[in-house]
């Protein structure tokens, strides 16, 4: 009897944990996308209207659509979906218990391969000519915006990550010490 009740303990144990990892993976995820998509979407629509505010004329922002627009579309798309495999792998990183800034360069790294490799690839398969020069301000990018969302938004959703994540382990001491 003894073993019976040992094992229905461990039992309920291994479930306790399982559901508490599944809550601080879903709340990770959804900082992400609580921080991440509402910035990020924003970034991608002011860059392609920023040279109409500035000049007020639009033939620039007109050519950015034109020439990028269907890669664009593939970007957001992919961006969505880097959002929910980066709070996923800043999640784990924390667990791990790794330092701020390397899982803030970690998700950031992640997201920004996902989305300018797909937006590459885009292009690379709709572009008719010239497909590395277009290519080019891609691949600037990706390392501009890994370097800039490592030390802003990666950082800030990192951090949050690990919040969320040392909350539910002191939740889980405090409510241990009491019984």
């Amino acid at each position: 009897m003894p073993a019976l009740l040992a094992i229905a303990v461990t039992v309920g144990n291994n479930i306790d944990n399982h559901l508490k990892m599944t809550r601080e993976l879903t709340k990770s995820i959804l900082t992400s996308y609580l921080i991440g998509a509402p910035i990020g979407i924003l970034t991608i629509v002011s860059t392609i209207f920023a040279p109409l505010l500035l000049t007020g004329e639009g033939l620039t922002s007109i050519s950015i659509i034109g020439g990028y627009g269907i890669s664009t579309i593939g970007l957001v798309i992919s961006f969505l979906i880097a959002l929910w495999i980066g709070g996923k792998t800043a999640y784990k990183s924390a667990k791990k218990e790794k330092s701020l800034l390397s899982i803030s360069f970690k998700y950031s790294s992640i997201v920004n391969l996902i989305i300018w490799t797909t937006f590459c690839l885009i292009i690379g398969l709709t572009s008719e000519s010239d497909k590395f020069l277009t290519m080019i301000p891609a691949l600037l990018a990706l390392v501009v915006c890994t370097i800039i969302t490592t030390f802003t938004i990666g950082l800030l959703i990192s951090y949050l990550v690990k919040r969320i994540i040392n909350n539910s382990d002191g939740q889980k001491n405090t409510v241990a010490n009491k019984t």
